[in-house]
């Protein structure tokens, strides 16, 4: 695959190319594959960061920039694979790039040249004009040199003063403009100082309610809003000693800061205002415990949940068949939340498409509990998600111990960063979730299933299939729904 870069904003907005060469530079210097305007993106570096090439994936890599590379808001440490649509940002306030992973067919294109001002072609000089005619005008009168400079000092004189009465008319006028304009402009930081500031208030106030609220029942989501909390009152302080001690570019700077932490802040409020407690009564019944054995101390844990009442289940490929989709497993085990019976299962196939497989479970008399499959869901930027599994998975064994003790499922919640055909991005605001564990909207209709998540971000950062790829497999394994 080919790379595809397009620059969304900054000095080079709207540059396109396209890259086979197995490294891409990117900075202000001029040996720099995709290099960035020296005067105006100030915020990326000399040699900033890298696109390069690994097997049949591009990764972004930042080279000790001063300001940091950022994948889709999040800060990168070392190496980080990209996917198709992801979005780098090159510094903190720098432009954002657009990738795209584009087939070899597509013809490599060079950035354009960084453009400059055309010098303007100073005008063509005026053809002599060539007289003809020889007769000359009837002679004249002449007054004396004297006289003829006394006139024209006169009118220069008088000139001088119009353009000077004028003058001092336009800078009386201009100088009440620039004060009643300054006076209208500090009202208006101030009416919009007190906006903000009561936008502030009323956010806090909520979060604190939301907080109190939360206490106790979902920790991971009270220690969000605590952050996001503290990190919004520091801006805040900070804005304030920067306005006074007028530092104009650290007030901007501030300001924009204080909007997307605020923003943030909301998000996690409207994550808040959900009600989790009748998603995970309506849902938790369905959830069960997957144990696979690969081979004699050889197991492996995760998320499974009911979609058929006759015990057909959907977790992740990797957690059936390994981390290649290989393996065999040996033996399947299943144990519903809240229960000690542990059940035998048997693998029915995987997706070609997705981290996906089903399963059935072996033995059970009657109809089990099911998460039932939407027709259609709409998922958006910023929706709040609650995730029902076991984020930290067991120490039971297959038999014995295994049979005897409760398995407890764990909710967390969080919103969409991201949503793509093919995969969701969820900022999660709870422990690190396991794979296989169904994801619901605010109303507890399945949105997806998750298979993994961002190296380093201690379980904020996690991604999973949409629900479409599940009903796509049942179909393709004549399995009715």
């Amino acid at each position: 695959m080919k790379l595809q870069v397009t620059v969304l904003d900054g000095g080079r907005a709207g540059l396109s190319a396209v890259f086979s060469a197995g490294e891409v530079t990117i900075g202000r210097h001029p040996d720099s594959s995709l290099q960035f305007d020296p005067e105006h993106d100030l915020d990326v570096s000399g040699r900033h960061a890298v696109f390069a090439r690994s097997g049949t994936r591009w990764i972004v890599r930042d080279l000790g920039s001063r300001n940091g590379t950022l994948v889709n808001g999040h800060p990168i440490r070392g190496e980080t694979t990209l996917d198709d649509t992801d979005q780098v940002r090159i510094g903190n306030e720098g432009p954002t790039i657009e990738v795209r992973l584009v087939p070899d067919s597509v013809p490599d294109r060079k950035p354009d040249p960084l453009r400059t001002v055309p010098t303007a072609p100073s005008a063509p000089a005026p053809p002599l004009r060539r007289t003809t005619g020889v007769e000359r005008p009837p002679a004249v009168r002449r007054s004396s040199t004297t006289q003829r400079i006394r006139i024209e000092v006169g009118k220069q004189t008088r000139t001088l003063r119009i353009l000077s009465g004028i003058l001092v008319v336009v800078i009386l006028a201009g100088s009440g403009y620039v004060l009643w304009d300054r006076q209208q402009q500090a009202a208006e930081r101030s009416r919009e100082r007190a906006a903000f500031q009561a936008r502030l208030d009323s956010i806090v106030a909520a979060s604190e309610a939301s907080i109190v609220r939360l206490r106790g029942e979902m920790d991971g989501l009270v220690a969000a809003l605590q952050r996001s909390q503290d990190q919004v009152q520091q801006l805040q302080r900070d804005l304030v000693s920067a306005e006074a001690a007028g530092q104009t570019s650290e007030v901007a700077r501030l300001r924009r800061a204080l909007t997307g932490a605020t923003q943030s802040l909301a998000l996690q409020q409207a994550a808040a205002r959900v009600d989790f407690q009748r998603i995970y009564e309506l849902r938790n019944p369905a959830v069960a415990m997957i144990w696979t054995e690969f081979g004699p101390g050889d197991v492996t844990t995760g998320t499974a949940f009911a979609v058929t009442p006759d015990g057909v289940m959907i977790t992740n490929r990797h957690v059936v068949y390994g981390a290649d989709g290989s393996r065999q497993p040996r033996r399947l085990a299943i144990q519903f939340s809240n229960s000690r019976q542990v059940w035998r299962a048997t693998a029915l196939g995987a997706s070609a498409e997705a981290d996906l497989a089903a399963i059935r479970v072996q033995g059970i008399v009657g109809q089990v509990p099911t998460i039932p499959l939407p027709d259609s869901v709409t998922t958006r930027t910023g929706d709040p998600i609650a995730t029902i599994g076991f984020p930290l998975g067991t120490e039971l064994p297959m038999r014995g111990r295994g049979e005897e003790n409760l398995v407890r499922t764990t909710l967390t919640a969080g919103t969409i960063a991201k949503a793509l055909p093919d995969e969701l991005q969820i900022d999660g605001y709870g422990a690190e979730g396991a794979s296989g564990s169904p994801i619901f909207d605010g109303a507890g209709n399945l949105l997806g299933v998750l298979y993994g998540g961002e190296a380093g971000s201690n379980g904020r950062v996690v991604y999973a299939v949409p629900v479409p790829y599940v009903t796509a497999l049942l179909a393709s394994l004549n399995i009715s729904f």
